[in-house]
């Protein structure tokens, strides 16, 4: 039987801070329950806002188009063929004044025409996918991201499992919270076991939950700060002002 896949979503400009960290986290727990994972990093592509082809006519908004607005600008339907190729997805973003970072909301605008060939062919191109959210901030507004993300994905026909979004709200490392570290992972768990779910590969999972032995959460935890501050040594030179830090 073929691994699902998932596909990882960091919406940070900090390729190494607390939105790739507990991401990075929930594909290890997607990892553990049998999948492949990839992450990809959004600041790494361009991604136009929407033009609201929608709103001169709503047959304009569809997928694939080769829209002259965007041609040879835009990493759109790379992204978009890398979200289809995948059977869940998870987004991870900062947040920007409470809600998702810029380049979190521009890729959902423009997945519309993903939504919207249910008007072409009668289905969504995302329908029966699964999705699950993390949002990370120092101040307030990550309720309200993780709000907008899981309305509007169930709204394009995505499943959402239960306890299938996690926050971290506050300063430091985010790897050194238990509760945000658990949470994290449970969204990777989840969102695999949700789609096998319903494809018939397995019962519910029952409870959706499990708390992480401290033991585990420790190597997971150095595994991924690690990886961070490979990332961050690698931003250096796009970030000077990292080597006073």
């Amino acid at each position: 039987m073929a691994k699902l896949k998932v596909l990882g979503l960091n919406g940070s400009a900090r390729r190494y801070g607390n939105t790739f960290r507990l991401l990075r986290v929930a594909l290890l727990g997607a990892e553990d329950a049998g999948a492949e994972t990839q992450l990809l990093h959004l600041y790494d592509y361009r991604v136009n806002p929407c033009r609201a082809c929608y709103s001169d006519h709503y047959l304009e908004c569809h997928f694939p188009k080769k829209c002259p607005l965007y041609e040879g600008l835009d990493d759109f339907k790379q992204l978009a063929e890398k979200i289809l190729e995948s059977d869940a997805v998870i987004v991870a973003t900062p947040v920007y004044w409470f809600n998702a970072s810029g380049v979190v909301k521009n890729l959902v605008d423009r997945m519309t025409s993903l939504e919207n060939m249910i008007y072409h062919t009668g289905r969504s191109l995302l329908d029966g996918k699964v999705a699950g959210f993390i949002a990370v901030g120092e101040e307030a507004g990550a309720a309200m991201a993780l709000s907008w993300l899981t309305l509007t994905f169930n709204m394009m026909g995505v499943h959402i499992p239960a306890w299938g979004t996690a926050y971290y709200h506050g300063k430091g490392d985010a790897l050194e919270n238990a509760q945000a570290v658990s949470d994290a992972y449970n969204v990777g768990v989840n969102v695999v076991a949700m789609t096998e779910t319903l494809r018939g590969r397995r019962e519910p999972r029952s409870p959706w939950y499990t708390f992480l032995p401290e033991e585990t959460r420790n190597r997971i935890a150095s595994r991924v700060r690690k990886e961070a501050e490979e990332l961050k040594r690698e931003e250096a030179e796009k970030r000077p002002w990292l080597g006073g830090l």
